[in-house]
């Protein structure tokens, strides 16, 4: 799922109304905001952690904090609901696992709805990013498919 760094960039972005492009163009780090929300870097120098956190006015503490699961997802689920964006995140996630034959359960499937639309509300052209949907049912589903059967 969501690392603490992603979800609080995440958070703070939408709460300043600015976009992860235009936080990389402040920071004047290209491709580091949006690997970090890709899931593409998971521990970011202190020097990009700096200067995120700069930009975003909090500590690298603060960036860098758990957050409170609950109140990450429920966020932009609470504040904004979009019926078309969550059937949209729903038929991603769906195809994904149906064109690999996956059988998850229910709440991994779940979950990841969840995150994906979350995730899309969150970015500035809250359009579903199959990347993303990727990434999150493999790291969320398939690794604990892996994980469940003995080598």
């Amino acid at each position: 799922m969501t690392t603490a760094i992603q979800a609080n960039i995440k958070k703070q972005l939408h709460d300043k109304n600015m976009t992860a492009a235009e936080l990389e163009r402040r920071t004047g780090i290209p491709h580091a905001v949006i690997n970090i929300l890709h899931g593409r870097s998971k521990n970011p120098s202190l020097r990009t952690a700096q200067a995120i956190a700069k930009e975003l006015g909090c500590s690298v503490e603060e960036l860098l904090a758990e957050p409170n699961a609950i109140t990450t997802a429920s966020h932009y689920i609470n504040t904004t609901w979009s019926p078309s964006l969550y059937k949209q995140a729903f038929e991603a996630v769906h195809n994904y696992i149906l064109s690999h034959a996956l059988q998850p359960e229910a709440k991994q499937v779940s979950e990841c709805i969840t995150e994906v639309y979350a995730y899309t509300l969150g970015s500035s052209e809250q359009i579903i990013d199959l990347r993303f949907v990727q990434w999150l049912v493999t790291k969320t589903i398939v690794k604990r498919l892996d994980d469940s059967f003995p080598s």
